[in-house]
C-alpha cells in the first residue's frame, strides 16, 4: 500500500517511516461496475487512489453533465477533500470492478498532528500548482478583468496611505492583479484550514504580497508563486523578516501564528527602497515595525 500512497503528491518525497504511518492509516475499499464512489455536492470521505479497475469524473452543472476525466491504477481523486471540507464539485463512478485504497479525513487529521513534515509538502505542493497555472495563465492572451478576491473576515490593521504614483514602478494591469489575488486567495485559504485542522501550529507562516521581497535567516522553509511570497518560521521562537522594495509601491502581508485565531493582516502598506520595514513575530504577538 505504501507504493500506491507514494502516487498522490501531496505524500511524495516523504520520509518511509512518515509514508508506512499513512499506509497504515488506510482502507481499502471494492466498488462494483456503475457504483458511485463520490457524489457531487456531498461531503468528500478523503482521498482515493486507484488499484484495479477504473472510473469516470463527471460534473453537472445547469442540468448537463460534463466528463471530465477517466482515471485507472495508481491515479488518485479526492486529495483536496483532506484539505478543505467542502462539498465534492464532481461524481466519482466506477466504470468496471474497482478497488481503491482510501485515507479518511480523520485519519489523515490526526497524522497531519503528529507529523508536521506533512502539512508543509502540502502547502509546498499546492503552492508549485498554483506556480504552473500562473505560468500557463502569463502565457495565455490578455483575459477580462477577474473580480477582486475577498478579503475575508479576518480584522485589519491600518496600513500608512500609499504614495502617489511619481516615480513608482508602472502599476499592473488588471490581469496581473486579478491572477496575484487569484493566487493569494488560495495560499491563504489552504493556510487558514490547515491552522483549523490544527496541523500547522507548530509553525508561523507568513504571507507576502506584491513585488517586495523579504530577507531573513530564520525561516525553516521558504517559496515564491509569482509575486507572492511564504515564508515558514518555528513556532514559540522569535523571527524577523525584513522587507524591501526595489520602486515605491504598496504590499500586504498577512501572518498565521499559533497564538492567533485569525491571521493577522497588514494591506496596502506603502514602501519605498529607501524604507527599512521590519516583520516581528514573538511568541504571543506579530507587529510590523519601521
Amino acid at each position: 500500500m505504501k507504493e500506491l500512497i507514494t502516487k498522490i503528491d501531496f505524500f511524495s518525497g516523504l520520509d518511509e517511516r512518515i509514508l508506512k504511518r499513512i499506509a497504515d492509516a488506510c482502507i481499502m475499499r471494492q466498488y462494483t461496475k456503475n457504483e458511485t464512489i463520490v457524489r457531487q455536492g456531498e461531503m468528500g470521505l478523503g482521498v482515493y487512489v486507484i488499484s484495479r479497475g477504473h472510473v469516470r469524473v463527471d460534473r453537472e452543472q445547469a442540468g448537463k453533465k460534463t466528463q471530465l476525466a477517466e482515471l485507472g491504477p495508481e491515479q488518485s481523486f479526492g486529495e483536496m477533500s483532506l484539505l478543505d471540507n467542502k462539498p465534492r464539485s464532481a461524481t466519482v463512478t466506477a466504470t468496471e470492478d474497482t478497488e481503491c485504497l482510501l485515507l479518511t479525513r480523520d485519519s489523515f487529521v490526526k497524522l497531519m498532528n503528529k507529523y508536521p513534515e506533512i502539512p508543509i509538502r502540502m502547502a509546498r505542493v499546492l503552492a508549485e500548482r498554483l506556480r504552473v497555472a500562473n505560468e500557463k495563465l502569463s502565457a495565455a492572451p490578455a483575459a477580462p478583468p477577474a473580480a477582486p478576491a475577498d478579503a475575508g473576515a479576518a480584522p485589519v490593521q491600518t496600513a500608512p496611505s500609499a504614495p502617489s504614483n511619481n516615480g513608482s514602478a508602472p502599476p499592473a494591469s488588471a490581469a496581473e492583479e486579478g491572477t496575484k489575488k487569484r493566487i493569494e486567495k488560495a495560499l491563504l485559504e489552504a493556510f487558514s484550514s490547515l491552522y483549523t485542522m490544527k496541523a500547522m501550529t507548530r509553525f508561523s507562516v507568513a504571507v507576502l504580497g506584491c513585488p517586495v521581497h523579504g530577507l531573513t535567516e530564520q525561516a525553516a522553509d521558504w517559496w515564491s508563486v509569482g509575486d507572492v511570497k511564504v515564508y515558514l518560521f518555528p513556532a514559540g521562537e522569535p523571527a524577523s523578516l525584513r522587507i524591501k522594495a526595489s520602486a515605491p509601491g504598496e504590499f500586504s502581508l498577512r501572518v498565521f501564528h499559533a497564538s492567533a485565531d485569525r491571521p493577522v493582516q497588514y494591506l496596502g502598506v506603502a514602501i519605498r527602497p529607501e524604507d527599512d520595514v521590519t516583520l516581528r513575530i514573538g511568541p504571543r504577538a506579530v507587529s510590523l515595525q519601521r
